[in-house]
């Protein structure tokens, strides 16, 4: 009886609707043509719905729809769906592109997706792809037609190749597949795809670093310390940040004179933080380019020596210093050996904050 109410109480207001000049249409409700729409429909976030997706093929289909839960009950869809529905009606495969991309969301916090599809009693599969229709990450047999159908994919390993480089969900196909193959009149309900998060985990990363708290540096450096970070939870390692206390950073991010607190952190994929907080005395900026400890001009070698055996060495007042060696053309063989001809070796060495010096020297090689 309520519910008979509450069904004529909404035919009046549309009845009230029309006669004001307005239209159902004019609601929330999504007429979806994918050759056309360009922006994402209302209750995309229900479905992810994807109009131009590239690399998946596409289903075909007469009409897709979608409701709000209002519209739904006006029009007798069937009961137990919430929020938005979507409407699939045509064959003998009804489908579409779901694309989680803008979403965000970790594999490592996935534990499950759920389709939650009501669908007749011809339908023969639910399935996703990712490649076009050739290969399936789910194949889900139908055997509870006419009724809301929730069809899980928990496989880590087929959920993995729906994701991006990133390791963020991406992009797939989603769609139901029927027994005669046939069909042009086939109608499929979707009441949400949804995503089941591994329940949260409130342990932080393991920050590792066994160097002093209290530490010097200079302006202009970038701060690096010898730390790492391991996270239980997702079995992996974790990424080092560097937080550091208001007005301690120029506007290029770099440190600036004075004593400043920075926090060494690390952060895992539920937001849980580890720290450890350093004081850091930053002196004036090092202008001092690193000494390169060798003299001679020209040396002699003989064919065959290895590149790397030719050392030149270099140190800086404050820091370790990066050297590239660069050899003229001709100079190295493919198994890394010199070749005899006289050739030149350019030696740049860069400290930390960027002072450079440069030597170059003739190699005479018999």
């Amino acid at each position: 009886m309520k519910k008979t109410f509450k069904k004529l109480i909404c035919l009046l207001l549309c009845v009230c609707l029309t006669a004001c000049g307005l239209t159902f249409a004019a609601s929330s409700e999504a007429q979806v043509d994918p050759e056309s729409m360009d922006e994402r429909c209302p209750g995309w976030e229900e479905f992810c719905y994807a109009p131009h997706a590239q690399g998946i093929a596409p289903y075909k289909f007469n009409t897709m729809n979608i409701y709000t839960d209002f519209e739904a009950e006006m029009i007798d869809l069937p009961e137990g769906y919430t929020g938005y529905v979507m409407v699939l009606n045509g064959g003998p495969e009804l489908g579409f592109t779901v694309d989680f991309t803008d979403l965000h969301i970790l594999l490592t916090s996935v534990k499950a997706l759920h389709f939650r599809v009501y669908y007749p009693a011809n339908t023969k599969e639910v399935r996703a792809t990712v490649d076009g229709g050739h290969g399936w990450t789910m194949r889900y047999v139908a055997k509870s037609p006419d009724t809301w159908d929730d069809v899980v994919l928990d496989d880590m390993t087929q959920l993995k190749k729906m994701c991006n480089d990133d390791g963020t969900l991406g992009l797939f196909g989603f769609g139901v597949r029927f027994l005669d193959g046939t069909g042009r009149d086939n109608t499929v309900y979707i009441d949400a795809i949804e995503v089941e998060l591994i329940p949260g985990d409130d342990v932080p990363p393991v920050l590792t670093y066994d160097g002093p708290t209290e530490i010097n540096w200079t302006a202009g450096k970038p701060l690096r310390v010898d730390a790492t970070a391991y996270d239980e939870y997702e079995k992996t390692a974790m990424p080092i940040t560097y937080e550091w206390d208001e007005g301690a950073l120029d506007a290029d991010g770099l440190p600036k004179e004075g004593d400043h607190v920075c926090a060494v952190c690390s952060y895992d994929s539920f937001g849980n933080k580890s720290e450890i907080k350093l004081t850091v005395h930053v002196g004036p900026a090092d202008t001092e380019a690193p000494k390169i400890a060798f003299r001679a001009v020209k040396i002699k070698t003989y064919a065959g020596t290895r590149v790397d055996s030719l050392v030149i060495p270099a140190t800086d007042n404050t820091d370790a210093v990066t050297t590239v060696n660069e050899w003229s053309e001709g100079a190295i063989d493919v198994f890394g050996h010199l070749t005899a001809g006289t050739h030149t070796l350019t030696v740049t060495c860069t400290d930390l904050t960027g002072n450079v010096s440069t030597i170059t020297v003739t190699v005479e090689v018999e």
